[in-house]
């Protein structure tokens, strides 16, 4: 039996009590960075929806019977960004790192960019590019093997990707304006601006 820790007029307060309200206090501070990005999430299922619609005509078919799938689970990498080991960098490339015209200049495939810069500099500064090049052929597998499970939550997570690396402020160290006295930029360009501007 619990041992009474604390009496409240006409209600007894156990220690099983207290277990159960901090578990249930845990939980929602768990939820809550959850539903804090949520207003954030509009663009990548925007995007992601409209991508459908302008994919080649043997495709959009397969893509429209699923199109609930992909604009919902566009946001996906971004749920799991801190939570799993290296998933941050996939999400952004700080290409002024690498000097001017780096874009032009950086090596296409990942091994060669290993070799020139070391796999620690790349996850310092992001490896956007090469993530998305390998999510491709991922995705290419998966339509080879039939996979639809694979084929729709790649497809999903590579148009998260891709929209990532169309954002300018993924490909910069000062992504978030705090290099510039313009901090909180980046949720507004990335996040208010869409959602305001949306015709919905």
């Amino acid at each position: 039996m619990w041992r009474l820790i604390y009496k409240f007029p006409d209600y007894p307060y156990t220690v099983g009590m207290a277990f159960r309200h901090i578990a249930v206090l845990l939980l929602l501070s768990f939820l809550l960075p959850l539903t804090g990005y949520s207003w954030g999430f509009f663009a990548h299922q925007r995007i992601n929806r409209l991508a459908v619609y302008i994919l080649p005509p043997e495709m959009v078919g397969f893509y429209k019977k699923h199109i609930r799938y992909i604009t919902e689970n566009a946001v996906n990498p971004d749920r799991c960004r801190y939570a799993v080991a290296g998933e941050a960098p996939r999400h952004y490339i700080d290409l002024n790192v690498y000097g001017d015209s780096a874009l032009y200049k950086m090596p296409r495939f990942w091994q060669q960019a290993m070799e020139r810069y070391g796999k620690d500099t790349l996850m310092a500064h992001g490896i956007m590019p090469w993530h998305i090049n390998r999510m491709k052929f991922q995705l290419t597998q998966a339509f080879k093997d039939r996979n639809l499970d694979q084929i729709l939550r790649l497809s999903a997570d590579i148009g998260h990707y891709i929209a990532d690396a169309s954002v300018p402020l993924h490909t910069t160290r000062n992504y978030n304006g705090q290099l510039t006295d313009q901090r909180g930029i980046h949720a507004f360009w990335e996040s208010r601006l869409p959602e305001m501007l949306s015709d919905n």
